[in-house]
């Protein structure tokens, strides 16, 4: 927590430097500069002090007693790296800079420290910390987005996958139903690869016409064909350096595929028009729901592409396969579009038996629709059975206490009130109806409650 936030007035700012007068100067100038500053002769005692209060930035000096400048600043980086620092010397060369900025510092100068020289790194400073805290968000934003949610055996077994494939440079064909969740495992792969900081580039073959995939994916220049007003990247240079998703793979062109397997062998693309090549550097990952050893057969698909795609398969289950995460993809959803629409809902207990029971052909996707559509339109709270039903397009069920086992037992005691209806109260006739042995018949409607004449 910073001095500002715990009641001061003006933001904190540390000063590290064990020369008083330059101490006090710099002190000084952060005064001026709008700062409540506080100086420290060494570094252990700054960084102790950072166990108490977190000041905005740090000015710090590059030659100190005791442990040196590159080493406190190593110590801050570890206990507060989310806090700039700005490095000071009397005896800076462009070497101790570059290593000093290498190893975490936000800014250098060199002294005697000018005012405007000074706020010009401060405001640099802030702003770069700024910028990274919202990197950091939307990173840890995308990744909860993201996140793959469940812990049925099915989908460990898939993040087992993920865990063994991630590190490597290999390419996986990510297979299952529309709605699975393919595109969350190729985030997944990505995230915990060592390209987790470049970027991920998704491109959907099956909504881009089959005349302009070679153009999103290697690129075109300017006039390489009617309409290409300018030249554009393709999504594999966009990529350079991270990993491309190839979504619905199945569904690219053959002359695509014989550029996309080309370039797996030779890393290097030509943009339609050009006759320069780029070498680039993407990791690929491709998808699909269809079956693409049914595409090779057919004629639509080629072999040697397909082998070099396949070279770790991950097939994701479908929910209807991993019932028992359904109640807490269900609770994930909920929260998120609570947060998202303001809104405050909830689902009865009884919803719970009603979405197990689902077939779910829209798999997960389904399921998040269904959440969201009754966050947006539920009249009642929490969200009733057949308010539920509705919403998701089936019938409701008979409820009293809302479970299958009493609409069980309730359509149970109705289907032997009418076949003694039917026989006139006799047990043998409705037996016979019911096609059950008289005696279980007896047990039935012991266990209803349902009385009989011990004559019939």
């Amino acid at each position: 927590m910073s001095e500002t936030a715990a009641g001061h007035s003006r933001p904190l700012a540390f000063v590290v430097d064990d020369e008083p007068l330059v101490a006090k100067m710099l002190c000084a100038s952060l005064n001026r500069a709008g700062y409540e500053a506080t100086a420290f002769p060494n570094g252990p005692a700054a960084i102790e002090a950072l166990g108490h209060a977190r000041p905005l930035l740090v000015l710090l000096d590059m030659v100190l007693p005791e442990m040196d400048g590159i080493e406190v600043l190593r110590r801050i980086r570890e206990v507060a790296p989310e806090v700039p620092v700005i490095m000071v010397s009397g005896q800076g060369t462009i070497k101790t800079a570059v290593n000093a900025i290498r190893l975490g510092a936000s800014d250098f100068l060199e002294k005697p420290v000018d005012q405007t020289r000074l706020e010009a790194a401060l405001a640099r400073s802030l702003e770069c910390s700024r910028l990274r805290r919202q990197v950091n968000g939307l990173r840890a934003e995308l990744a909860e987005r993201f996140r793959i949610v469940g812990h049925s055996k099915a989908l460990e077994q898939v993040r087992d996958f993920i865990g063994r494939a991630a590190p490597t440079t290999a390419s996986v064909l990510i297979t299952g139903d529309s709605g699975v969740g393919k595109e969350l495992v190729a985030r997944a792969i990505h995230l915990q690869s060592p390209r987790q900081a470049e970027p991920f580039v998704a491109l959907n073959c099956a909504a881009i016409p089959k005349e302009l995939i070679e153009s999103e994916l290697f690129g075109h220049e300017r006039g390489a064909f009617t309409g290409a007003e300018a030249a554009r990247k393709g999504k594999l240079q966009e990529a350079d350096r991270g990993t491309l998703l190839l979504d619905e793979v199945a569904d690219m062109s053959l002359a695509a595929q014989a550029k996309l397997l080309r370039f797996l062998e030779h890393p290097e693309v030509e943009r339609l028009g050009s006759n320069h090549s780029v070498l680039l550097d993407v990791r690929i990952l491709a998808a699909t729901n269809k079956s693409l050893v049914a595409c090779i057969k057919g004629g639509s698909f080629r072999e040697d592409l397909y082998h070099r795609l396949n070279v770790v398969n991950i097939k994701v289950p479908a929910l209807r396969e991993r019932p028992e995460d359904i109640e807490e993809l269900t609770a994930f959803f909920l929260e998120r579009f609570c947060r998202q629409n303001n809104r405050a809902v909830s689902f009865a207990p009884e919803c719970m038996a009603i979405l197990r029971s689902h077939d779910w052909p829209g798999n997960v996707r389904e399921l998040r629709n269904l959440v969201e559509r009754a966050v947006v339109l539920v009249r009642t709270n929490p969200v009733e059975p057949d308010e539920l039903s509705s919403f998701l397009g089936v019938e409701a069920p008979v409820r009293q206490d809302g479970t299958l086992k009493a609409a069980l037992d309730r359509a149970e005691r109705e289907a032997v009130e009418r076949a003694l209806a039917a026989g006139r109260a006799s047990v043998s006739a409705a037996a016979q109806a019911l096609g059950v042995e008289r005696a279980s018949l007896y047990r039935i409607m012991k266990r209803h409650g349902i009385p009989h004449d011990p004559a019939g």
